[in-house]
């Protein structure tokens, strides 16, 4: 019986390597025939690697070496006629193509375009479940009315009656079109190549390495291959002392069961085992021991209670992270110290892609670049999110952040260089998308047009930096979203609905248009590489393949697309990005489960121990449940733990240096550590024993860390030059500059600007624009009714192109119920005979030269001057959002209408209005929603004082307050202090800190502020 073992400790592939040297009796003729045959790819050139590294890189053929998942006819080794013609494979996608449509026909209610993509993979569904049953050798048409039978719920009758799909359609659909399912193709190859041996034999020696496999198929290939003269099956760590009945019935989730179904299905004991030593030991013989012994089967835990001397498991540490992030940095700075050692190997081990692409990133800080060639999923290559990207902007009609996410993609450049396209990407989102809540690149250019005519009329002295940046490459800006209409016409024009295929060929001509610059096409860019040409292959298979899927629409073709990408992995280097091959670290590798199977290197870093990521979550699929997988004969996905605790013991009892790793959360959430290391520590325990800790974290800890204890930060002073201090101010930033002059700092002297945020909810300030836009439009018109009113209100409603539909409608009862509010407060005034002239949005500004003795000009807009037929004078300001309350008008804290009061008599609006009585200031509140509209006084009759004296007062104390200010700010030693008259704050409602401004962050008030104790 060829059946061969090696120990876990003793390095495997040396071992098998000088064996097949040895058997050849050295001679390189016989050291090249022959083949062997390994579970996977990573195998194939981890044994080359050996080979080489034996013969110490001497020339030298090798042995035909082969993963079982790469057997084709081409790789068959038949000779002469063979009595085979298998058909064709059916391609993947054509395969769920129709599927997808089978199952619209099958139920109607499917056919919705939010469900496309489920429906897909639904279709995906069904194919797995085909795959699994034809493994297993089961034939769903006989097993499935069996399996749902009388006891079981309707619901499942109903599902049995669904998956006729798969069970009458699709069997017949493979023989009309001459093609079979791939799985049970690959299991005939299998089955083929088996025949042929059993029946001719082989001359030269075929060894089959490293499996743990149970499928009916891959065990005929093995039991032919053992059956041969120079054939051998060789395993790796064979537990002896587990009882005959119990290895005969392990658990599925036991590491050996998957070995166990395989020896049984070969007719092959253990005892049947040869060995294969060496006296070179990787790992102490009590380290495997202990982990045999940890995941022992429940009935033999009984085992734990023998012995219980102390024990040490030397070089096998534990790291707890906190969390992800706190994982992937302590294990970078794990590599980063094992390769001080000259010629060390580390690896990290993991099934979380995720946590090896932060540690992959985290390796950057130090330039090790690590060999990740376990993959990653073709949805996350850039190509494929650009694709996902700009059908996203086309179903969302390119908002802010849609249009933006595809504009700031690295390969779009619209026929620009990359580098300008940038700059004018960034011009366009500060000065238009980030101010103008505009939707659809039709309105985006209207509001560009809009912005330019604006800037054109306005002195250069008063444009900012950015403003003179925009206007200098408006015209350049405007022909970027030029370009992008014409580029994005394949996909925004023509039916409606097409067939899936058009619209794939539409994507690709899109962002090919997109990519493209003058130096290169854009097919250059996006289909190169390994991710590339993955890429393009997938979109060739859906243009061929799914034009069955007629009649849909692009919400349904996202749908589609985004799950088509499901399973698919491409081997690509991500580091590698803007590298070069030869910066690959030659000694930091990062794999995945299947990847490190059977590999050796001097420590691994075992990532990800968690419960739902190492061991992964079971899941028995959406179709049938545990009980009628085991009754039609279908592997419970069980197994898939148990292959994962195989791999856990293989890396653990194989690698001389090993890290478990074990986060304590993921995701925020507390996580369940992995059962084996539940039982390890358990098993240790029980031996007033532990697993030493790596003291990796204690490194992650002081990491990024500062020197010294954290230093409190003091209030800002900044004191700059009078020069650069403003010698003018708007009404409305007085209040600014009284509450806070560090705000008028940062504003006017640093001019700093807040970043609107993408998408933010601005209707608060664009209602308050319509409504006194409105107001103004109606004091313009000639004549006076509430028609007028109305119809002027709904026009500055229109006007606006940044209201989104369902806001405008809401908007537009708001605004006739502000209209019928203001033309009965309005009738009701021009019925008093006193009623004279409004000046409506009037601007004026006063020199306080004479005054202050300082160049310093005061300007405003005023929302409503009254001048009345008496002579007096009254004031009006609008306010839709919230309105100061008269307290704080008159202790100081709202200066806005007072000082329009102390304006006016000095003039600044026009003399013919200098020196008048002021009799009253009013706050209007338009609202226009469930509460009523109300206008306000300001100064109400009290004995001892007229209106008329208290308004002028108000405006001479706030008049001279503000010289003050002026003069005050002259003097280059005072500051532009944050917030030195907290007293002047009205508490937020829910009586914390108040937030004013936009610059509190700047000044680190939450840092240096006491505010929350102040009155």
């Amino acid at each position: 019986m060829n059946l061969i073992s090696i120990p876990f400790n003793m390095p495997f592939l040396e071992i098998l390597a000088k064996r097949w040297i040895h058997e050849a009796q050295n001679q390189p003729d016989m050291i090249r025939q022959g083949m062997i045959l390994v579970p996977n790819q990573r195998t194939v050139k981890a044994l080359i690697d050996t080979f080489l590294r034996i013969t110490e890189g001497k020339p030298i053929l090798l042995p035909r070496i082969m993963s079982i998942g790469a057997i084709d006819e081409s790789a068959l080794i038949l000779k002469g006629d063979h009595a085979f013609a298998l058909p064709p494979a059916v391609d993947p996608i054509l395969r769920t193509s129709v599927l997808t449509k089978l199952i619209m026909k099958m139920d109607q209610s499917l056919e919705h375009k939010e469900q496309a993509g489920e429906i897909w993979k639904l279709a995906c569904s069904l194919a797995e479940l085909m795959d699994e049953a034809e493994w297993a050798d089961c034939s769903l048409k006989d097993a499935l009315p069996k399996a749902v039978e009388g006891e079981y719920a309707q619901h499942w009758q109903n599902i049995l009656q669904f998956l006729s799909i798969i069970t009458e359609i699709w069997p017949q659909w493979l023989l009309d079109n001459q093609v079979m399912n791939p799985i049970a193709r690959k299991a005939a190859l299998l089955r083929i190549q088996a025949k042929h041996w059993q029946e001719h034999g082989a001359s030269a020696s075929i060894w089959a390495i490293g499996f743990i496999d149970a499928r009916p198929s891959v065990v005929e290939l093995l039991s032919s291959i053992m059956n041969l003269p120079n054939g051998k099956l060789i395993v790796t760590g064979i537990q002896e002392d587990l009882p005959e009945e119990v290895w005969n019935n392990l658990a599925l989730t036991h590491p050996y069961a998957e070995m166990a179904k395989m020896f049984i299905a070969l007719g092959v004991k253990r005892s049947d085992l040869q060995y294969w030593q060496e006296d070179t030991l990787l790992v102490p013989n009590e380290r495997v021991e202990a982990f045999q012994q940890t995941l022992l089967p429940a009935e033999l835990l009984d085992q734990w209670l023998v012995g219980q001397h102390s024990i040490t498991l030397p070089n096998c540490y534990l790291s707890e992270p906190t969390d992800q992030q706190q994982e992937a940095v302590s294990i970078a700075l794990m590599i980063r110290d094992a390769l001080e050692q000259p010629d060390k190997r580390v690896a990290l081990v993991t099934p979380d892609r995720n946590l090896a692409m932060r540690v992959a990133l985290e390796l950057g800080r130090w330039g090790i670049v690590a060999d990740d060639s376990a993959g990653e999923p073709l949805y996350k290559t850039p190509a494929a999110i650009l694709l996902s990207l700009v059908v996203r902007a086309c179903i969302e009609k390119f908002t802010p952040v849609s249009l933006l996410a595809l504009l700031k993609h690295p390969f779009v450049c619209c026929g620009y260089s990359q580098k300008t396209c940038r700059e004018y990407t960034r011009l366009l989102e500060i000065n238009i998308l980030r101010q103008f809540a505009a939707t659809g690149l039709e309105t985006i250019g209207h509001a560009t047009r809009q912005r330019i005519a604006e800037l054109q009329l306005t002195h250069p002295e008063h444009l900012g930096e950015q403003s003179l940046q925009f206007i200098s490459h408006a015209y350049e800006v405007l022909n970027l979203i030029h370009l992008l209409e014409k580029f994005m016409a394949p996909l925004i024009e023509g039916d409606y609905k097409r067939p899936l295929d058009q619209w794939a060929i539409a994507l690709v001509e899109v962002v090919e248009s997109l990519t493209s610059n003058s130096e290169q096409a854009g097919e250059d860019l996006l289909w190169t590489a390994e991710e590339g040409n993955a890429l393009a292959e997938h979109l060739r298979n859906l243009i061929a393949e799914a034009q069955i899927l007629t009649e849909i629409t692009l919400q349904e073709f996202e749908g589609i697309l985004n799950a088509s990408y499901t399973g698919m992995i491409v081997h690509t280097r991500r580091v590698l990005r803007g590298r070069k091959d030869k910066e690959l670290h030659p000694r930091v590798y990062i794999w995945g489960l299947i990847e490190a199977r059977l590999q050796v290197v001097d420590m691994v870093i075992l990532g990800g121990l968690s419960e739902g990521v190492w061991p992964p979550t079971i899941d028995s699929g959406p179709w049938i449940s545990r009980p009628m997988r085991s009754k039609i004969g279908i592997p419970l996905p069980d197994a898939e733990v148990g292959r994962s605790a195989y791999d856990f013991m293989l890396i653990c009892c194989s690698v001389p240096e090993i890290v478990l790793s074990v986060p304590l959360q993921r995701d925020n959430a507390p996580v369940v550590p992995s059962r084996w290391i539940t039982r390890l520590k358990a098993w240790l325990k029980g031996r007033q024993s532990f697993i030493v800790e790596h003291p990796a974290l204690g490194w992650a800890k002081l990491l990024d860390q500062p020197k010294g204890a954290a230093q409190p930060i003091s209030v800002p002073k900044p004191t700059p030059p009078l020069k650069w201090r403003p010698k003018t101010i708007s009404i409305t930033d007085v209040e600014y500059w009284l509450k806070d002059p560090y705000e008028i700092y940062a504003k006017r002297i640093l001019k700093l600007r807040k970043i609107v945020g993408l998408e933010e909810d601005r209707s608060a300030s664009i209602f308050g624009n319509v409504v006194h836009e409105g107001l103004k439009k109606a004091y313009q018109q000639v004549g006076w009714d509430e028609q007028i009113v109305k119809d002027s209100m709904i026009q500055a409603l229109d006007e606006r192109r940044d209201i989104i539909p369902s806001m405008r409608e809401w908007w537009r009862s708001r605004v006739l119920k502000i209209a019928d509010w203001v033309y009965e407060e309005e009738q009701a005034r021009r019925n008093e005979k006193n009623f004279g002239r409004v000046y409506s949005e009037i601007s004026g500004s006063y020199d306080f030269s004479e005054e202050a003795g300082i160049s310093f000009t005061l300007r405003g807009i005023a929302d409503r001057i009254d001048f009345n037929y008496d002579g007096t004078i009254e004031i009006f300001d609008y306010k839709t959002g919230q309105a100061p309350s008269i307290t704080s008008v008159k202790n100081g804290s709202a200066p806005q209408l007072p000082l329009e009061a102390a304006m006016i008599y000095r003039g600044a609006f026009g003399q013919n209005l200098a020196g008048k009585i002021i009799t009253q200031l009013y706050y209007w509140k338009l609202k226009g929603g469930l509460d009523n509209d109300e206008q306000v006084k300001i100064v109400k009759k009290s004995s001892g004082i007229t209106m008329e004296n208290e308004v002028y007062f108000l405006s001479q104390h706030y008049w001279d307050a503000l010289i003050r200010l002026i003069k005050q700010y002259n003097d280059p030693q005072q500051p532009y202090l944050s917030r030195p008259r907290p007293y002047l704050f009205e508490k937020s409602a829910s009586g914390g800190i108040p937030r004013f401004g936009d610059y509190t962050h700047l000044a680190r008030v939450l840092e240096w502020s006491s505010m929350a104790g102040d009155d």
